[in-house]
């Protein structure tokens, strides 16, 4: 049969890009697009010609050079910089960014002689500090990162977030896959983008997987992306399949969930109005807080629901569903006061609504199950085949609630599963992986990749930590640090906490 011009195009390409990537893997092509990994952007390639042109502008040679001096100073940096290094030092900057202490409280007087004198070392300047030691403990946590990493196949997870200075920031976590073996992950990046898109956020996972492995020749070995479920991040999942063939795109399964939960509340205007209601009533109200602990002094304050974290709308209405007669008298006792306020008012309007009571208790009996796995699923190191066992349990369950508002359910759990394509890979490994041998496999998986998945994540929970941690690093009194200061500050903080 013979070839098709597509067919013969990939062959040729793959043939004009050999030579090239004898020492370093500087072109990658999917058979219908070349994009060099050195200027990083596609190149048009009908013709050997087009991809010489490339080569001989004065923009790639620039680039060239550019990258391997960058990879020689990756090795480099710390046999160099050991020379000028103080031991005391050193220690003291990376105890400090590991126990996130601000450098300036080395300036206090009273706590600088303290530690002169049971050190009975001199105590370095803040400055001094910044300018000469972050960067070499950075290196040395990026050094020991690679070291933990080695020739593993790995999966990564990226998340963006806004930060107080309304700066888009992305993280980069990477870990190890592999078989009969859990690893923790690591905090790779931490950079700030210009805008969040599909675009940006490919060219810095791409950049900084590079870190890694800085000769590249190991994109084989990337397996596994883990994300939310934004449309941008589909999409960036898509771009990156380019450059990583084995790539398995899974969109985080809590968020999955999470957005079970919201059609919930969408379901129940009438118990989110008084949820919203009632938290409002407490907030920032010591009389009204007096009130509710002299009517049940045994219960504590209702839960305050943030729409930004998971479940939490769900333990706000079980909550009020347990304790609905003790808040109704608290309400009826607050309304009763001179000029009460609008959401006591809002409150005591939904209490008296028949159909609250019967809601609430219809979300405790069907949807308490969403609390509980989604809870489950923020757990470390759990087996594939656990984590699958555990959705298809859930969904079954959640499958089975009656009438109306269960159709609902059920529609939205069908359509969040059809867009996540990459859970549904990870469904069928787990098959395998349990001792069913009619489950066809991905083409491009040897078997020793497979077993590599058997401790596969499938939520992106731990870059949702960083970037908690990100938050109590970059405080409103801290807000002047430089991304690239922050950077490292967060690199060396993650990899020491859970060292």
């Amino acid at each position: 049969m013979p070839k098709t011009p597509s067919t013969k195009l990939k062959t040729l390409i793959s043939q004009w890009i050999q030579p090239l990537n004898k020492n370093n893997t500087n072109f990658t092509t999917d058979g219908t697009t070349l994009f060099c990994q050195v200027c990083n952007k596609n190149i048009p390639c009908i013709k050997k010609s087009q991809l010489t042109q490339h080569i001989d502008t004065s923009s790639h040679q620039e680039a060239l050079k550019r990258k391997l001096t960058t990879s020689k100073q990756l090795f480099l940096s710390e046999s160099t910089s050991k020379k000028n290094v103080n031991e005391f030092y050193e220690d003291l900057c990376m105890s400090f960014v590991a126990a996130n202490i601000p450098w300036y409280k080395l300036q206090n007087p009273q706590f600088r002689a303290f530690l002169e004198k049971y050190t009975g070392k001199h105590i370095p300047d803040e400055s001094l500090l910044r300018k000469n030691y972050l960067s070499h403990c950075y290196n040395k946590t990026l050094s020991n990162i690679r070291n933990e990493i080695g020739d593993n196949n790995i999966w990564f997870a990226v998340d963006e977030t806004t930060d107080i200075n309304g700066r888009y920031v992305a993280n980069l976590l990477v870990g190890i896959l592999k078989s009969n073996n859990t690893c923790r992950s690591f905090l790779l990046s931490c950079k700030v983008l210009e805008k969040t898109n599909h675009s940006t956020v490919s060219r810095f996972v791409n950049d900084e997987l590079k870190l890694l492995w800085p000769f590249g020749g190991n994109d084989e070995k990337v397996l596994l992306m883990l994300s939310d479920a934004a449309p941008y991040m589909v999409k960036t999942g898509q771009s990156l399949a380019v450059f990583y063939p084995n790539l398995i795109h899974v969109t985080c399964v809590a968020h999955m969930f999470n957005r079970i939960a919201e059609r919930v509340r969408d379901m129940y205007p009438d118990v989110n109005k008084l949820i919203s209601n009632i938290k409002k009533v407490f907030l920032k109200s010591p009389y009204h807080v007096q009130v509710y602990k002299e009517i049940l002094p045994d219960i504590p304050l209702p839960p305050e629901p943030v729409l930004t974290r998971w479940g939490t709308w769900l333990e706000a209405a079980i909550f009020n569903c347990d304790n609905f007669q003790g808040l109704k008298k608290v309400i009826e006792e607050l309304s009763g006061q001179n000029s009460p306020s609008q959401s006591i008012l809002k409150c005591k309007t939904v209490f008296d609504l028949e159909t609250v009571e019967n809601d609430l208790i219809f979300i405790k009996t069907h949807f308490l199950v969403l609390v509980t796995f989604i809870k489950s699923l923020e757990k470390s190191n759990v087996s594939l085949f656990d984590s699958i066992d555990l959705i298809e349990n859930t969904i079954g369950k959640l499958q089975k609630i009656p009438g109306e508002n269960g159709n609902k359910i059920k529609i939205k759990i069908d359509q969040l599963q059809q867009k996540n394509q990459g859970l549904i890979i990870l469904k069928n490994v787990a098959k395998v992986l349990n001792g069913n041998n009619e489950v066809q496999l991905i083409d491009n998986f040897s078997p020793a990749m497979i077993t590599d998945l058997q401790y596969a994540p499938v939520t992106s929970v731990d870059v949702e930590r960083s970037f908690s941690t990100y938050k109590n690093i970059l405080t409103d009194r801290r807000t002047s640090m430089t991304p690239e200061h922050m950077e490292q500050n967060i690199v060396i903080n993650c990899f020491q906490k859970y060292s």
